[in-house]
C-alpha cells in the first residue's frame, strides 16, 4: 500500500513538474515571437530608409555619368576616345548597384550588415570614380 502511494506522490510531483516547465516555455516562445517581431519592423524600417538613400546615391550617380557624356561628345577625338570607355564602365558598374538594390533579400542580420557595407562601398567607388574621372593623370 506504501508503495502505491509513493508512486502516486511521484507521479504527481512529476506532472506538476511538467506542466509547471510547459508554462515557462509558453511564456519564453511567446517572448521569442514578440523580440522576432519587433526585431522585423525594425529591420523593414531600417531597410525602407537605407533603399530610399541608396537609390538617391545611384540616381545621383546615373545623373553625373549622363553629364559626362554630354561633356565628352562635346570634347576633341582624342578626348572622346580616352574617356568614353571608364565612363560606359561606370555606368554599367551604377547599374549593377541598382539591380543588386532591386533584388535584394534579407537572409538575416550578419549578411544584412555585410550588404549594407559592400552596397555603400561600391556606391562610393563609382561616386568616386565619377568625380575624379578627369583628374587622372595616364
Amino acid at each position: 500500500m506504501k508503495n502505491k502511494y509513493f508512486i502516486l506522490v511521484v507521479i504527481v510531483l512529476v506532472a506538476a513538474a511538467v506542466f509547471t516547465g510547459c508554462s515557462g516555455s509558453k511564456e519564453n516562445v511567446d517572448q521569442a515571437n514578440e523580440d522576432l517581431k519587433v526585431e522585423q519592423a525594425q529591420y523593414a524600417k531600417e531597410w525602407q530608409q537605407f533603399k530610399s538613400d541608396a537609390e538617391l546615391k545611384v540616381n545621383d550617380n546615373e545623373q553625373k555619368i549622363n553629364e559626362l557624356k554630354v561633356k565628352i561628345k562635346t570634347a576633341r577625338a582624342d578626348f572622346q576616345l580616352k574617356y568614353e570607355k571608364e565612363v560606359t564602365a561606370l555606368e554599367q558598374k551604377n547599374i549593377q548597384l541598382k539591380q543588386k538594390i532591386s533584388e535584394y533579400k534579407y537572409e538575416g542580420k550578419d549578411k544584412w550588415e555585410q550588404f549594407k557595407q559592400e552596397f555603400n562601398r561600391d556606391v562610393d567607388i563609382v561616386g568616386n570614380a565619377i568625380k575624379n574621372i578627369f583628374t587622372k593623370k595616364d
